[in-house]
Formats: structure tokens, sequence, C-alpha cells
């Protein structure tokens, strides 16, 4: 067993550990890996930017009357 991971390793379990906690030895591993990887940390940057614009986006408020054209004496504007 390695002690630690590869980049792909550690790209996959960064991604993962958005949506649920990671086992104690992954996450260990994990952090041995980023803190000797400038490129791993930086995606793991990236990652957690996106995952926070991401989330941002769900709470755009669009109702009804935006989403349709305008209508001016029943016909709608061209």
């Amino acid at each position: 067993m390695n002690i630690l991971h590869s980049c792909k390793r550690a790209a996959e379990l960064l991604s993962q550990s958005l949506d649920e906690p990671l086992d104690v030895v992954d996450s260990l591993r994990l952090r041995m890996h980023l803190s000797m990887c400038g490129n791993c940390r930086n995606v793991e940057e990236q990652l957690h930017m996106i995952h926070k614009v991401g989330a941002g986006m769900g709470t755009l408020d669009l109702c009804d009357e935006q989403l349709a054209p305008p209508v001016a004496n029943g016909n709608p504007a061209n």
C-alpha cells in the first residue's frame, strides 16, 4: 500500500470530499499529498471555488413574469 495518493486519486478524493466526508485514512493520505503537491493544492482551491459558485447559482430567483416576453396590446413584443 502506498503511503501517498497519486495526483489522479487525490483529485478524485477532493471531488468526493465536497459531497461526503472521507474516511480517516483517505483524509490523512490526501492531506499528506496536498502538503507536498502544489498542483493538487491548486486543484483543491479551484474545486472549492466551483462548488461555492455552483451552490450560489441555486439561489437565483426568477419568476414567470421575467421569463415571458413582454406583451403589448395582446401581441408579443418583437
